[in-house]
């Protein structure tokens, strides 16, 4: 399977037709047919069907469409970082993170890395853990920010010393904001709204263990900046952490700590082969920032 044919492939699921893909890769319509029809041949698998709105990807045409949005990324990441001249050190860093405020620790690594080496730039993608986890094995990211980091055995794990604090975000108008922290009975009988794993992942699971039969969860949210839209509308109360969607808004948000509370310590993760340059110097001021202690801006 050759990168040209990826390409065809991806400019046809991206456009939705053979006319608009052939006409961004600037080949005929038979001829960009005609090397999707040898792609199919050769994987022995029908990859798109047409129809009067255009063309629709089969189960596999989707699955290899993930995998070619991976490998010509991974193609043209390699191309420049190789074409770099030996005494530079230049490219883009591809770190996935969740939504923390540890996030900013990264960032300031990002700034320090710059300074000293104005030609690397980064490449932010966010998501849950879960979700960002088959990014990072297949190669699309160097690093990874995991939320309630634990041990890997095929990865290396970096620690991070700030912490997350738990808690639900509510409408002001909500009698849970009038509390200082809120307990798990205060919970029951009222509207909650979760991430996508829920409550049934640690350290949820432990601290709501005994009225978790109990509970009402009406909404799951995959980011939380996109849950907040549900609480400002009164749809519930949202578990997340401290700092990422409070405040603002027409009434504005206030959270309201767990009682017992609940930190939750995030480590940088990344595979264990060799970094390429760019990578390492981020890496270096991220273990550079920790060292010193950082919990503040720099």
């Amino acid at each position: 399977m050759e990168l040209r044919t990826l390409r065809y492939f991806q400019a046809l699921a991206q456009e939705g037709s053979i006319t608009n893909a052939a006409r961004v890769l600037q080949v005929t319509p038979p001829t960009l047919s005609r090397q999707l029809a040898a792609l199919e041949d050769e994987l022995g698998r029908q990859l798109y069907t047409r129809s009067s709105r255009g063309v629709e990807l089969t189960d596999r045409g989707v699955m290899l469409a993930r995998y070619a949005d991976s490998i010509l990324g991974l193609a043209e990441k390699a191309t420049r970082e190789i074409a770099l001249p030996e005494q530079s050190v230049g490219g883009t860093v591809h770190v996935a993170v969740g939504e923390t405020r540890v996030v900013g620790l990264l960032a300031r690594a990002m700034v320090l890395t710059r300074e000293r080496y104005p030609h690397i730039d980064f490449a932010l993608s966010c998501g849950n853990t879960r979700d960002l986890m088959d990014g990072l094995v297949r190669g699309a990211y160097d690093f990874m920010l995991e939320c309630e980091v634990k041990p890997h055995v095929e990865f290396n794990v970096l620690r991070l010393p700030e912490k997350d604090a738990w808690g639900v975000v509510v409408r002001r108008d909500s009698d849970l904001s009038q509390r200082d922290s809120v307990r798990p009975c205060d919970l029951v009988g009222h509207p909650l709204i979760t991430s996508r794993q829920g409550t049934e992942v640690e350290p949820l699971r432990s601290w709501l263990s005994g009225v978790a039969d109990e509970l009402e969860v009406v909404a799951t949210y995959n980011l939380p900046l996109s849950g907040r839209f549900l609480v400002e509308e009164g749809l519930g109360a949202m578990f997340t952490y401290r700092g990422i969607v409070e405040g603002g808004g027409a009434g504005g948000l206030v959270f309201v700590p767990l009682d017992p509370p609940i930190e939750s310590t995030q480590g940088l993760v990344w595979r264990k082969t060799t970094p390429a340059k760019p990578a390492q110097v981020f890496l270096d001021c991220v273990k550079e920032l920790v060292a010193e202690g950082v919990p503040g801006r720099r």
